[in-house]
């Protein structure tokens, strides 16, 4: 780990202490952080399931979709926990390039989308699920990158889906027996450099999104729904405040691999993923949502 590195995570570390010393309480003691979602949540799944091809490491991070480790495993540490991939016999289920509403067909297999995720990880405990574990439920970016959709009316239409099915798989492992979730809301997908050529429809659809899962999970009692979207916007409202000197443009150029010359400044690591830095600013994000 270099000097930098180090510093930003002495940053995050102090940032979680205060966080947990303001709020006049420790986060909640779980057994286990069970996640299900796409690349943000991703630490290595596909790429044990291509063998190492995608994504490509390096220049990303040890099959993560980042220069760096990714937010869900600053705050599973923050914890007392480890996250490792389930298909290296952990709990973390995520599978980059993931849909919530329909798996994706590759030449390199079938990415299971955030339901299918979770009735595999129902198959493997025999239909229950551990109701002292935390359960992350994130997804939609893809959904709304991928889409063919233009109009207003087909952004609202996508992200009603989107939060339909999240909210679905929610209620799948409650009804196996969990009692603990955190679900993200989508972040202004309109904002990644992903969504240039459409960045009206992608806002539309994540706002959507947003409001649909407010609807249906803001006041179920065991759910924490954590507002990423909010958080992010007053980052780019204001990015010196937070550390960034760029949050517009992507780091890692993916045609040549070359990587821009301030990696630990920057908010977007490739077209559509965050930085080291900016997953653990989502890190220290959600744990505050739990101890408040």
């Amino acid at each position: 780990m270099n000097s930098m590195r180090k510093s930003r995570a002495i940053t995050l570390l102090a940032s979680i202490a205060l966080l947990a010393v303001t709020a006049h309480a420790a986060p909640p003691k779980y057994d286990a952080v069970y996640v299900f979602g796409d690349s943000l949540c991703d630490v290595g799944n596909l790429s044990l399931s291509t063998d190492g091809l995608v994504p490509a490491s390096p220049p990303y991070y040890k099959g993560r979709f980042s220069n760096g480790p990714i937010w869900v495993e600053h705050f599973a540490g923050a914890l007392g926990l480890t996250l490792k991939a389930s298909l290296a016999g952990g709990t973390d289920f995520a599978v980059g390039g993931a849909m919530v509403t329909a798996p994706v067909e590759t030449i390199l297999g079938t990415i299971p989308d955030v339901g299918q995720q979770v009735s595999g990880y129902l198959a493997k405990h025999g239909g229950k699920a551990d109701p002292r574990a935390l359960y992350i439920v994130e997804g939609g970016g893809n959904d709304i990158l991928d889409t063919t959709g233009t109009s207003e009316a087909a952004a609202k239409a996508l992200g009603a889906e989107i939060a339909t099915d999240l909210s679905d798989s929610v209620t799948l492992l409650r009804r196996a027996g969990a009692t603990h979730f955190l679900v993200p809301n989508l972040l202004n997908v309109g904002r990644t450099p992903a969504a240039a050529a459409f960045r009206k429809f992608a806002s539309e659809a994540a706002v959507a999104a947003n409001n649909s899962l407010r609807e249906l999970l803001g006041a179920e009692p065991d759910v924490v729904l954590l507002n990423q979207y909010t958080e992010l916007e007053a980052l780019f409202t204001d990015p010196s405040h937070f550390g960034f000197s760029n949050v517009t443009t992507q780091c890692l150029n993916t045609t040549t691999n070359k990587v821009c010359a301030d990696s630990d400044h920057t908010l977007f690591w490739d077209d559509v993923h965050p930085s080291e830095f900016g997953h653990s600013l989502l890190a220290v994000n959600a744990l505050a949502a739990l101890v408040q």
